[in-house]
């Protein structure tokens, strides 16, 4: 007798519950029948989405967001409703200083050991822990060259000849940061003089630009000439240029900044298991080649590049120099606008004022 219960059944019930314990186990790695990614437009190959949805029978659902703000908004306001999203580096901190994320189970992604040891353990995210490197690229300048030559610097977005023909990203990161960069001052400054220097510039900016808009509608509107410059992601630009002949990207000779995208899982996803085989299908060498070689940004994945094109990996626009990134910077791991309640308040206000977000 084991307190009142016979031996026999008190075996019984531990018999069943290993079964359930190994049940709920095997509930918890069961593919789910959709997932749900929270995306950039047109930032996966869709050739990658219906490959996966065919090898494992999972229908994806793709949600897009317009620029990162958004995304943090969305996943705050319901962390449930994604299971996947793709965001950078400096937004990744953000989210886990959030309590947004979970940890990823890298038993579920064998196909780590592909990255570039350089683009792992990042000041954003240590050990890796909630992120998981996808792509990476800069952010610079397109042109086109019928309307505008001459130096490739910053400045061009800052000429009023070219009023009404310029354009700029629809985040207040990028735009501080371009206007900081024009200044000849770091991207990651903490000096109020000089982020004071680079508000007035901005709004000095704001009578001459067309707009604020997210990078794909940036290059439409280079390939259709309605614009004449722009800053924009360095795929988007070298897409542009692709479709027009007219259009050139750079980055501009003060420098730019670097980012590096990443793949991470909403901490209240309900099918984080299937989230995880998609990030591993995702770092197959093979199916990392052909994304990057789709979107024409910079591949995290070392394994993937002796199946990329020549085209992408010998394009110094696409992976710079040791000089031209000399002149780049990362974000760096503080963000002195989300320390420094004087400093938030001081460019919640600058966003407000300057109508960043329609």
């Amino acid at each position: 007798m084991v307190n009142s219960i016979s031996k026999k059944t008190f075996l019984a019930l531990i018999f069943l519950s290993i079964i359930s314990v190994g049940f709920s186990f095997a509930q918890e790695n069961k593919l789910s029948p959709e997932l749900n990614i929270f995306n950039w437009e047109d930032y996966i190959d869709s050739a990658a989405i219906e490959g996966f949805e065919k090898k494992f029978g999972v229908k994806v659902n793709m949600f897009n967001f317009e620029n990162e703000d958004e995304m943090i908004a969305g996943v705050e306001s319901d962390p449930a409703r994604y299971d996947l999203a793709i965001i950078s580096g400096d937004q990744v901190k953000d989210l886990i200083r959030m309590k947004l994320v979970a940890k990823i189970d890298y038993k579920n992604i064998p196909n780590i050991k592909n990255i570039n040891p350089k683009f792992l353990n990042p000041n954003y995210d240590r050990d890796n822990t909630y992120s998981v490197p996808y792509l990476w690229g800069t952010t610079g300048i397109v042109i086109n060259k019928k309307y505008i030559t001459g130096s490739k610097s910053w400045q061009i977005l800052f000429d009023p000849k070219y009023k009404g023909k310029i354009a700029m990203l629809n985040g207040y990161n990028e735009v501080l940061g371009s206007t900081l960069k024009s200044l000849k001052y770091s991207y990651n400054t903490k000096t109020r003089l000089e982020l004071e220097e680079a508000k007035s510039k901005m709004f000095s900016q704001k009578e001459i630009v067309a707009g604020y808009f997210d990078s794909i509608t940036l290059r439409e509107k280079m390939i259709n000439e309605d614009l004449w410059a722009a800053q924009i992601y360095s795929g988007e630009g070298i897409g542009a240029s692709k479709k027009n002949p007219s259009v050139e990207y750079f980055i501009p000779e003060e420098g730019a900044v670097v980012w590096v995208d990443n793949f991470i899982v909403p901490r209240d996803s309900e099918n984080k298991y299937t989230a995880e085989i998609f990030i591993n299908y995702m770092l197959d060498p093979k199916i990392s080649a052909e994304t990057a070689n789709y979107e024409w940004y910079a591949n995290c994945n070392l394994a993937a590049e002796k199946y990329m094109s020549a085209e992408v990996l010998n394009d110094k626009t696409i992976y710079p120099d040791e000089e031209v990134m000399g002149r780049c910077e990362f974000p760096a791991l503080s963000d002195i606008s989300k320390e420094d309640p004087a400093v938030l308040q001081f460019w919640n206000k600058a966003i407000s004022d300057l109508q960043l977000y329609p």
